[in-house]
């Protein structure tokens, strides 16, 4: 049985730590490297320890019965691209680790959260277009159907892309 399942870091994480290793937990945002489900990642759902495989959210298998099951990867196979330092006994590790290599490491981690934030680029960035539209006033009608196109939920997406095949099947 082994006490701990290290998977690889990413390049980014490497430079940030200067440590090319690190044991894995729920949590952690990861990517496949390798295999038949390469470059598919998501959060870590669970670790077997016993067999050292991991499994990811949103990789599954489907079984003979159509029903889709969790499906654990080889650690070798897979990279961390975001760690999940929620606990500080993790934080505290990686900044013995980082000290050895005389490397700093933040005392604040960054959020774990897969979803975009306020702090996000790409929020920030529609912030301020969104911001410069409320000062000029003007607001074309592509801005506002692509407003409109944010505010979709997925069975309206669903509908549309329904209602997109059976115009393609009457063609």
């Amino acid at each position: 049985m082994k006490s701990k399942v290290n998977v690889s870091l990413s390049k980014d994480l490497r430079k940030k730590y200067g440590i090319r290793s690190f044991a894995v937990v729920k949590g952690d945002i990861v990517t496949v490297k390798s295999g038949g489900k390469k470059s598919e990642g998501g959060k870590v759902i669970d670790v077997d320890r016993v067999s050292g495989k991991i499994s990811i959210e949103g990789i599954t298998i489907a079984k003979a019965d159509g029903k889709q099951k969790e499906y654990y990867l080889d650690p070798r196979n897979i990279r961390i691209t975001r760690l999940d330092l929620s606990k500080p006994e993790r934080l505290q590790r990686l900044k013995f680790l980082a000290g050895q290599k005389n490397i700093q490491v933040e005392d604040v981690p960054e959020p774990i959260d897969t979803t975009a934030t306020e702090s996000s680029p790409v929020l920030e960035e529609q912030n301020a277009s969104e911001e410069e539209q409320k000062v000029s006033g003007e607001e074309t009608e592509n801005e506002e159907s692509e407003e409109d196109d944010h505010s979709l939920t997925l069975e309206d997406l669903d509908e549309k892309d329904s209602e997109e095949e059976t115009d393609d099947n009457k063609n």
